[in-house]
């Protein structure tokens, strides 16, 4: 009857630590969309842009995050050309779409992450062919879509914690790598209202420069 009389209050206490501990929540677990590299090259008449993302398909922005595929989008500047397809010996590519509202040639596919700094691609304008060289924005010293993450946690924990319940995260969060002269991370948390709060961080030092919240 001794052993019972000690063993009872053991359980008890450990019941109540462990009552008191919060449930750890990984949050990359939620991104739905995450655009982790960007290839560029500049020229005189053409400004050629790919774009390496890991995104949910299709993207509905509703808080939930659904399975997701790596995928390449290609943005091509040029002018006077009638028609414009892509290739490279890193993906097939194919025919491009002329965005009128933005005045370029477009594509997306599906596509593993190229390996290294640098992507060759031909693009074929009109029938003539020309090759170039894209490097990658990701220079030394630039984090990656998971420390910028960590930096809009740490900048506002009060509304992960509020949107988190007994450890499951109520939203999906995008991060999508931006180039502007220098690297910038958009991170988005989209709750199940369709409300998103968005950050704009410092691709080096990870500082919040803007921050705001809308509707979707």
């Amino acid at each position: 009857m001794k052993k019972i009389f000690y063993v009872l209050p053991a359980i008890a206490a450990a019941a109540a630590v462990c009552g008191g501990c919060k449930v750890k929540t990984d949050y990359r677990e939620y991104v739905s969309e995450r655009r982790y590299d960007i290839y560029e090259y500049t020229g005189d008449d053409v400004k050629i842009s790919m774009y390496c993302t890991e995104k949910e398909s299709p993207f509905i922005a509703d808080g939930i995050k659904g399975d997701t595929c790596k995928t390449a989008e290609i943005y091509a500047d040029v002018q006077e050309a009638e028609n414009v397809a892509v290739t490279s010996q890193s993906f097939t590519g194919g025919e491009m779409s002329y965005l009128a509202a933005r005045g370029v040639w477009y594509i997306s596919f599906s596509c593993e992450a190229p390996e290294g700094s640098e992507i060759k691609i031909t693009l074929e304008r009109d029938g003539e062919k020309q090759d170039y060289t894209l490097l990658s924005v990701l220079t030394d010293g630039v984090m990656t879509c998971e420390q910028a993450l960590d930096c809009v946690i740490e900048h506002d924990g009060e509304l992960f914690e509020k949107m988190t319940e007994n450890g499951i995260f109520k939203g999906e969060i995008i991060i999508r790598l931006l180039y502007d002269d220098k690297c910038y991370y958009y991170v988005g948390v989209c709750d199940r209202e369709g409300n998103m709060h968005a950050y704009l961080a410092d691709g080096q030092s990870g500082r919040i420069i803007l921050e705001r919240t809308h509707s979707m």
